[in-house]
């Protein structure tokens, strides 16, 4: 039992260190306002909230099995090193959206996976909280005879469009983008056309929102 000790504090002590260097951002903090350091710093918290758990979890159950001790120990360094790093998020449409006007914004209700805690569903946006290149895509279903084209916005900018409409069947579109975002930065999804004007974007999980940090 004594001899597991030393391998599991030396263990601990390194994933500690990592999961206190891991989140560290870079200068983009300089442009952050109030409310963005305020979320990011939540979000670290409860990260490592979470890996206090871990620790405390472990150390309590320390078993005189040197594997199960050597394994618990090595799912906390696991997790120190991913800490901060992993974002990724899949969000779809619950309900139909009837009648979408021009300009109006895409929200992605269903939030099913948001491993970093970025995207809102009650926003549509994704915020992002650690910069990196990301792959983002989107796909919009609408009835027979609309035609729909929505558009990827970064902040104020346009990075995509995405067109949806068949005159004779229901139609279903996509489209995917990699892109390189800053701390704070926002993409979210608009409608940019419609035809007829009761067009409508299908819900019932058949449109959807993804992205995830590439590096």
């Amino acid at each position: 039992m004594a001899s597991l000790v030393p391998i599991l504090v030396g263990m601990l002590i390194l994933s500690f260190h990592k999961a206190r260097s891991a989140p560290t951002v870079s200068t983009d903090q300089s442009s952050m306002t109030i409310e963005q350091r305020v979320t990011t710093l939540e979000r670290t918290i409860h990260g490592l909230q979470t890996q206090n758990q871990q620790l405390v979890d472990c150390v309590m159950n320390i078993s005189s099995d040197y594997f199960e001790t050597v394994k618990c120990a090595k799912s906390i360094v696991t997790a120190g090193l991913s800490f901060g790093r992993a974002v990724m998020f899949f969000a779809q449409l619950s309900h139909t959206l009837s009648s979408v006007a021009v300009e109006q914004g895409v929200v992605f209700d269903t939030v099913v996976t948001n491993v970093g805690d970025c995207y809102s569903g009650h926003t549509g946006a994704f915020t992002c909280c650690r910069p990196g290149t990301y792959f983002f895509s989107w796909t919009i279903d609408t009835s027979v005879g609309h035609r729909i084209n929505t558009e990827m916005m970064m902040n104020t900018s346009i990075i995509a469009i995405n067109r949806a409409g068949d005159a004779d069947h229901y139609s279903t579109a996509s489209m995917s983008v990699v892109i390189h975002l800053h701390i704070g930065d926002e993409v979210w999804i608009r409608v940019v056309y419609r035809h007829p004007t009761t067009a409508d974007i299908l819900g019932q999980k058949a449109s959807s929102f993804t992205g995830f940090l590439i590096q």
